[in-house]
Protein backbone atom coordinates (compact mmCIF):
# COMPACT_ATOMS: atom_id res chain seq x y z
CA UNK A 1 0.00 0.00 0.00
CA UNK A 2 1.32 3.73 -0.51
CA UNK A 3 2.90 5.18 2.14
CA UNK A 4 0.67 8.02 4.06
CA UNK A 5 1.75 11.26 5.01
CA UNK A 6 0.12 14.42 6.16
CA UNK A 7 -0.15 18.21 5.22
CA UNK A 8 -1.86 21.70 4.57
CA UNK A 9 -5.32 21.79 2.99
CA UNK A 10 -5.47 25.82 1.69
CA UNK A 11 -6.73 26.32 -1.75
CA UNK A 12 -10.51 27.29 -2.50
CA UNK A 13 -13.22 25.60 -4.31
CA UNK A 14 -13.36 28.85 -6.39
CA UNK A 15 -9.26 27.72 -7.29
CA UNK A 16 -9.97 23.97 -8.87
CA UNK A 17 -13.10 25.42 -10.47
CA UNK A 18 -10.75 28.67 -12.18
CA UNK A 19 -7.98 25.72 -12.92
CA UNK A 20 -10.83 23.87 -14.84
CA UNK A 21 -11.82 26.29 -16.75
CA UNK A 22 -15.05 25.70 -16.39
CA UNK A 23 -18.40 27.40 -14.89
CA UNK A 24 -21.58 25.31 -13.76
CA UNK A 25 -24.79 26.91 -14.67
CA UNK A 26 -27.86 26.15 -13.59
CA UNK A 27 -30.48 25.39 -16.15
CA UNK A 28 -34.16 26.80 -15.87
CA UNK A 29 -35.38 23.32 -15.70
CA UNK A 30 -33.40 22.54 -13.01
CA UNK A 31 -30.73 20.96 -14.33
CA UNK A 32 -26.90 21.72 -15.08
CA UNK A 33 -24.69 21.85 -17.68
CA UNK A 34 -20.78 22.51 -18.24
CA UNK A 35 -19.78 25.64 -19.95
CA UNK A 36 -16.46 25.58 -21.30
CA UNK A 37 -13.58 28.33 -20.49
CA UNK A 38 -9.46 27.91 -21.44
CA UNK A 39 -9.95 24.66 -19.80
CA UNK A 40 -9.53 21.46 -21.41
CA UNK A 41 -12.61 20.12 -21.09
CA UNK A 42 -15.33 20.73 -23.83
CA UNK A 43 -18.21 22.57 -23.96
CA UNK A 44 -21.39 20.94 -23.29
CA UNK A 45 -24.97 21.94 -22.83
CA UNK A 46 -26.18 18.83 -21.92
CA UNK A 47 -27.87 18.25 -18.45
CA UNK A 48 -26.53 15.16 -15.87
CA UNK A 49 -29.22 12.86 -16.80
CA UNK A 50 -30.85 11.61 -13.54
CA UNK A 51 -28.54 13.39 -10.88
CA UNK A 52 -31.86 14.93 -9.25
CA UNK A 53 -33.63 12.74 -8.39
CA UNK A 54 -31.89 9.56 -7.78
CA UNK A 55 -33.98 7.40 -5.42
CA UNK A 56 -32.28 3.92 -6.27
CA UNK A 57 -28.95 5.38 -4.93
CA UNK A 58 -27.65 4.33 -1.57
CA UNK A 59 -29.38 6.14 0.90
CA UNK A 60 -27.52 8.62 3.48
CA UNK A 61 -27.97 7.62 7.03
CA UNK A 62 -29.75 10.00 9.48
CA UNK A 63 -28.12 11.92 11.84
CA UNK A 64 -26.16 10.30 14.24
CA UNK A 65 -26.69 7.24 12.01
CA UNK A 66 -23.94 5.47 10.16
CA UNK A 67 -23.07 2.42 8.14
CA UNK A 68 -20.05 0.02 8.91
CA UNK A 69 -18.06 -1.34 6.37
CA UNK A 70 -15.09 -2.96 5.04
CA UNK A 71 -12.62 -2.99 2.29
CA UNK A 72 -11.48 -6.83 2.39
CA UNK A 73 -11.64 -10.04 0.02
CA UNK A 74 -14.56 -11.86 -0.33
CA UNK A 75 -13.15 -15.21 1.47
CA UNK A 76 -12.59 -13.26 4.57
CA UNK A 77 -15.99 -11.29 4.94
CA UNK A 78 -17.13 -13.71 7.62
CA UNK A 79 -14.41 -13.48 9.09
CA UNK A 80 -14.57 -9.73 9.19
CA UNK A 81 -17.85 -10.47 10.81
CA UNK A 82 -16.96 -12.85 13.33
CA UNK A 83 -14.52 -10.04 14.86
CA UNK A 84 -17.43 -7.75 15.06
CA UNK A 85 -20.21 -9.97 16.01
CA UNK A 86 -22.45 -9.04 13.11
CA UNK A 87 -24.08 -11.03 10.44
CA UNK A 88 -22.83 -8.37 7.28
CA UNK A 89 -20.93 -5.35 6.82
CA UNK A 90 -23.09 -2.46 5.53
CA UNK A 91 -20.42 -1.65 2.61
CA UNK A 92 -18.04 -4.06 1.10
CA UNK A 93 -14.91 -2.27 -0.92
CA UNK A 94 -13.37 -3.88 -3.42
CA UNK A 95 -10.77 -3.17 -5.66
CA UNK A 96 -10.34 -3.90 -9.51
CA UNK A 97 -7.85 -4.08 -11.67
CA UNK A 98 -6.56 -0.52 -13.63
CA UNK A 99 -9.40 -0.60 -16.12
CA UNK A 100 -10.60 -3.82 -14.89
CA UNK A 101 -14.03 -5.59 -14.30
CA UNK A 102 -16.66 -3.81 -12.11
CA UNK A 103 -18.62 -7.21 -12.00
CA UNK A 104 -16.41 -8.87 -9.31
CA UNK A 105 -17.04 -6.14 -6.69
CA UNK A 106 -20.52 -6.36 -7.46
CA UNK A 107 -20.56 -10.19 -7.85
CA UNK A 108 -18.77 -10.43 -4.31
CA UNK A 109 -21.59 -7.97 -2.15
CA UNK A 110 -24.63 -9.47 -4.09
CA UNK A 111 -23.94 -12.40 -1.97
CA UNK A 112 -25.71 -10.15 0.89
CA UNK A 113 -28.83 -8.78 1.68
CA UNK A 114 -28.00 -4.97 1.99
CA UNK A 115 -24.52 -4.92 1.87
CA UNK A 116 -23.70 -2.28 -1.00
CA UNK A 117 -20.50 -2.89 -2.93
CA UNK A 118 -17.83 0.11 -2.92
CA UNK A 119 -15.84 -0.50 -6.19
CA UNK A 120 -12.42 0.93 -5.95
CA UNK A 121 -12.02 1.51 -9.27
CA UNK A 122 -8.47 2.45 -11.63
CA UNK A 123 -8.95 4.21 -14.17
CA UNK A 124 -6.41 5.42 -16.65
CA UNK A 125 -6.24 9.28 -16.46
CA UNK A 126 -3.62 9.82 -18.52
CA UNK A 127 -6.01 8.60 -21.24
CA UNK A 128 -8.08 11.74 -22.43
CA UNK A 129 -11.99 10.62 -21.65
CA UNK A 130 -12.98 13.28 -23.05
CA UNK A 131 -11.81 12.62 -26.53
CA UNK A 132 -14.17 8.96 -26.04
CA UNK A 133 -11.79 6.90 -27.10
CA UNK A 134 -12.47 4.87 -23.70
CA UNK A 135 -16.13 4.99 -23.98
CA UNK A 136 -16.99 1.23 -24.97
CA UNK A 137 -14.71 0.07 -22.29
CA UNK A 138 -17.16 2.81 -19.68
CA UNK A 139 -20.36 2.01 -21.12
CA UNK A 140 -19.92 -1.60 -20.69
CA UNK A 141 -18.76 -1.01 -17.10
CA UNK A 142 -22.35 1.30 -16.70
CA UNK A 143 -24.39 -1.40 -17.50
CA UNK A 144 -22.81 -3.87 -15.02
CA UNK A 145 -24.10 -1.10 -12.76
CA UNK A 146 -27.57 -0.58 -14.13
CA UNK A 147 -27.80 -4.62 -14.33
CA UNK A 148 -27.20 -4.85 -10.65
CA UNK A 149 -29.81 -2.97 -9.82
CA UNK A 150 -28.58 -2.19 -6.40
CA UNK A 151 -27.30 1.05 -4.75
CA UNK A 152 -23.66 1.07 -5.46
CA UNK A 153 -20.58 3.23 -4.62
CA UNK A 154 -18.23 4.11 -6.78
CA UNK A 155 -14.74 4.69 -5.80
CA UNK A 156 -12.63 6.13 -8.90
CA UNK A 157 -9.20 7.25 -8.65
CA UNK A 158 -8.79 7.43 -5.08
CA UNK A 159 -5.89 9.26 -3.27
CA UNK A 160 -5.11 11.19 -6.38
CA UNK A 161 -3.24 14.34 -4.42
CA UNK A 162 -0.14 12.04 -3.43
CA UNK A 163 2.37 10.52 -5.77
CA UNK A 164 1.79 6.89 -5.59
CA UNK A 165 -1.05 6.18 -8.58
CA UNK A 166 1.01 8.24 -11.23
CA UNK A 167 -1.72 7.04 -13.48
CA UNK A 168 -3.99 9.50 -11.92
CA UNK A 169 -1.78 11.60 -10.30
CA UNK A 170 0.69 14.85 -11.38
CA UNK A 171 3.36 15.40 -12.97
CA UNK A 172 1.18 12.64 -15.29
CA UNK A 173 -2.28 13.86 -14.54
CA UNK A 174 -2.99 16.98 -13.70
CA UNK A 175 -5.58 18.47 -11.14
CA UNK A 176 -7.35 20.19 -14.47
CA UNK A 177 -7.40 16.78 -16.12
CA UNK A 178 -8.82 15.08 -13.46
CA UNK A 179 -11.49 16.75 -12.81
CA UNK A 180 -12.39 17.09 -16.49
CA UNK A 181 -12.08 13.22 -16.62
CA UNK A 182 -13.83 12.69 -13.73
CA UNK A 183 -16.98 14.78 -15.16
CA UNK A 184 -17.07 13.04 -18.42
CA UNK A 185 -17.74 9.52 -16.29
CA UNK A 186 -20.33 10.86 -14.57
CA UNK A 187 -22.31 12.10 -17.41
CA UNK A 188 -21.41 8.77 -19.23
CA UNK A 189 -23.07 7.16 -16.20
CA UNK A 190 -25.62 9.19 -15.87
CA UNK A 191 -26.32 9.09 -19.73
CA UNK A 192 -26.17 5.10 -19.33
CA UNK A 193 -29.25 5.17 -16.51
CA UNK A 194 -26.73 4.09 -13.49
CA UNK A 195 -28.69 5.87 -10.93
CA UNK A 196 -27.62 3.24 -8.55
CA UNK A 197 -24.41 4.74 -8.05
CA UNK A 198 -22.54 7.06 -6.09
CA UNK A 199 -19.84 8.66 -6.75
CA UNK A 200 -17.30 8.97 -3.63
CA UNK A 201 -14.37 11.78 -4.16
CA UNK A 202 -11.98 10.34 -1.91
CA UNK A 203 -8.28 12.13 -1.42
CA UNK A 204 -6.13 10.64 0.58
CA UNK A 205 -6.03 12.67 4.42
CA UNK A 206 -2.96 15.94 4.53
CA UNK A 207 -1.29 17.47 2.03
CA UNK A 208 1.46 14.47 0.50
CA UNK A 209 2.70 16.61 -2.67
CA UNK A 210 1.84 19.89 -0.75
CA UNK A 211 -1.45 21.00 -2.78
CA UNK A 212 -4.78 20.65 -0.82
CA UNK A 213 -7.19 18.29 -1.48
CA UNK A 214 -9.78 20.31 -3.00
CA UNK A 215 -7.76 21.57 -5.85
CA UNK A 216 -9.02 18.11 -7.50
CA UNK A 217 -12.75 18.29 -6.52
CA UNK A 218 -14.93 18.09 -9.50
CA UNK A 219 -18.21 19.99 -7.91
CA UNK A 220 -20.59 19.28 -6.19
CA UNK A 221 -22.81 18.24 -8.98
CA UNK A 222 -20.32 15.51 -9.77
CA UNK A 223 -19.79 14.71 -6.11
CA UNK A 224 -22.01 12.47 -4.09
CA UNK A 225 -20.06 11.53 -1.06
CA UNK A 226 -16.66 13.44 0.16
CA UNK A 227 -14.14 10.45 1.09
CA UNK A 228 -10.62 9.95 2.58
CA UNK A 229 -8.24 7.62 3.64
CA UNK A 230 -6.70 7.30 7.09
CA UNK A 231 -3.83 4.98 8.43
CA UNK A 232 -3.72 6.72 12.33
CA UNK A 233 -0.65 5.35 14.26
CA UNK A 234 0.04 5.71 17.52
CA UNK A 235 3.00 7.88 17.34
CA UNK A 236 1.05 10.43 15.33
CA UNK A 237 -1.38 10.65 18.28
CA UNK A 238 -4.70 12.64 17.69
CA UNK A 239 -2.65 14.80 14.45
CA UNK A 240 -4.53 12.77 12.18
CA UNK A 241 -7.79 14.00 13.27
CA UNK A 242 -6.74 17.85 13.75
CA UNK A 243 -4.07 18.67 12.45
CA UNK A 244 -4.34 20.76 8.76
CA UNK A 245 -6.17 18.67 6.32
CA UNK A 246 -7.10 16.34 8.75
CA UNK A 247 -9.86 14.71 9.29
CA UNK A 248 -12.10 17.61 11.10
CA UNK A 249 -10.89 19.62 7.67
CA UNK A 250 -12.10 17.14 5.44
CA UNK A 251 -15.33 16.98 7.84
CA UNK A 252 -16.06 20.46 7.82
CA UNK A 253 -15.64 20.54 3.54
CA UNK A 254 -17.87 17.79 3.23
CA UNK A 255 -20.50 19.73 5.32
CA UNK A 256 -19.64 22.96 3.68
CA UNK A 257 -20.64 21.58 0.83
CA UNK A 258 -23.88 19.30 1.87
CA UNK A 259 -22.14 15.70 1.15
CA UNK A 260 -21.94 13.20 3.25
CA UNK A 261 -18.70 11.54 4.53
CA UNK A 262 -17.00 8.61 4.79
CA UNK A 263 -13.65 7.17 5.96
CA UNK A 264 -13.07 5.09 3.29
CA UNK A 265 -9.62 3.33 4.30
CA UNK A 266 -8.96 3.19 7.80
CA UNK A 267 -7.21 0.64 10.02
CA UNK A 268 -4.58 0.30 12.78
CA UNK A 269 -1.17 -0.88 11.53
CA UNK A 270 1.03 -3.52 13.21
CA UNK A 271 3.76 -2.90 14.61
CA UNK A 272 2.13 -0.57 16.69
CA UNK A 273 0.45 -2.01 20.21
CA UNK A 274 -2.66 -3.87 19.79
CA UNK A 275 -5.30 -1.71 21.94
CA UNK A 276 -8.21 0.47 21.40
CA UNK A 277 -7.11 3.75 21.54
CA UNK A 278 -7.04 4.07 17.31
CA UNK A 279 -10.28 2.77 17.18
CA UNK A 280 -11.94 4.93 20.23
CA UNK A 281 -10.60 8.23 18.41
CA UNK A 282 -12.26 7.52 15.42
CA UNK A 283 -15.16 6.58 16.48
CA UNK A 284 -15.02 9.97 18.96
CA UNK A 285 -14.14 11.87 15.65
CA UNK A 286 -17.49 10.75 13.37
CA UNK A 287 -19.60 11.23 16.81
CA UNK A 288 -18.47 14.79 16.68
CA UNK A 289 -20.01 15.60 12.82
CA UNK A 290 -23.18 13.40 13.29
CA UNK A 291 -24.90 15.23 10.31
CA UNK A 292 -21.67 14.82 7.95
CA UNK A 293 -19.46 11.59 8.84
CA UNK A 294 -22.06 8.64 7.58
CA UNK A 295 -19.93 5.75 6.60
CA UNK A 296 -16.71 4.01 8.39
CA UNK A 297 -15.10 1.56 5.78
CA UNK A 298 -12.09 -0.83 7.72
CA UNK A 299 -9.12 -1.60 5.70
CA UNK A 300 -8.43 -5.17 6.31
CA UNK A 301 -5.87 -5.86 5.24
CA UNK A 302 -1.98 -6.73 5.22
CA UNK A 303 -0.55 -3.40 3.52
CA UNK A 304 2.75 -2.83 1.82
CA UNK A 305 3.58 -0.38 4.77
CA UNK A 306 2.20 -2.85 7.48
CA UNK A 307 -0.27 -5.28 8.63
CA UNK A 308 -4.14 -3.97 9.07
CA UNK A 309 -6.03 -7.37 9.95
CA UNK A 310 -8.53 -7.29 12.75
CA UNK A 311 -7.96 -11.00 13.24
CA UNK A 312 -4.47 -9.77 14.06
CA UNK A 313 -5.46 -7.39 16.67
CA UNK A 314 -7.64 -8.80 18.86
CA UNK A 315 -7.76 -5.98 21.53
CA UNK A 316 -8.65 -3.54 18.83
CA UNK A 317 -11.00 -5.62 17.18
CA UNK A 318 -12.44 -6.20 20.80
CA UNK A 319 -12.96 -2.62 21.30
CA UNK A 320 -14.17 -1.75 17.48
CA UNK A 321 -17.13 -4.54 18.57
CA UNK A 322 -17.88 -2.95 21.62
CA UNK A 323 -18.19 0.48 19.72
CA UNK A 324 -20.30 -0.90 17.06
CA UNK A 325 -22.87 -2.51 18.94
CA UNK A 326 -22.77 0.42 21.96
CA UNK A 327 -24.90 3.52 21.52
CA UNK A 328 -22.91 5.10 18.18
CA UNK A 329 -25.77 4.53 15.61
CA UNK A 330 -23.95 1.68 13.60
CA UNK A 331 -25.76 0.32 10.68
CA UNK A 332 -24.93 -3.12 8.78
CA UNK A 333 -27.52 -2.95 6.00
CA UNK A 334 -27.77 -0.20 3.09
CA UNK A 335 -31.72 -0.89 1.87
CA UNK A 336 -32.40 -1.93 -1.77
CA UNK A 337 -33.45 1.48 -2.83
CA UNK A 338 -34.64 4.96 -1.83
CA UNK A 339 -32.16 7.81 -1.23
CA UNK A 340 -34.46 9.74 1.95
CA UNK A 341 -32.43 9.62 5.06
CA UNK A 342 -32.17 6.83 7.09
CA UNK A 343 -33.62 6.65 10.91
Amino acid sequence: MPSKSFGYLTATLAAVLIAAGIAVLTLSGGGTRIAAGSGSEPATDEPIPGYVSRAEAPATPAQGKLYVGVDVDADNVAQFDTELGISQPAILGGYVAENGQLSSVLQAASAYSGTAPMVSWSIDFTQDLTDGSMDAYLKKQAAEVVDYGKPVFLRPDWEMDGSWYPDWSPPKVSAARYVADWRYLVRLFRAAGAGNAAFVWCPNVGEPIGRAAQDWYPGDAYVDWVGTDAYPRQSAGTGFVTETDGLDQLAAFAQQHGKPMMLAEWGVTSPDPDDGWLFDQVFQWAAEYPETVKALVYFDYVGAKGDHLLVDHPNGAAEFAYLVHTGHGALTAVPANGRASLG
